[in-house]
């Protein structure tokens, strides 16, 4: 493996861990997905009617 694949590599590795990253700090947040009801699907099934 040359340079290139090993920093092509690195990005993706890289790129995967701040996903998962991202994915888990709105998780803890409660930013999107069905209780943070910002834009999902089932929104209306989550808020309580007025």
């Amino acid at each position: 493996m040359n340079a290139i694949d090993i920093t092509v590599i690195v990005v993706v590795c890289a790129a995967a861990v701040a996903a998962v990253g991202a994915i888990i700090y709105r998780k803890i947040r409660h930013k999107g997905g069905c209780c943070g009801c910002e834009g999902c699907s089932a929104c209306d099934r989550c808020k309580p009617k007025k």
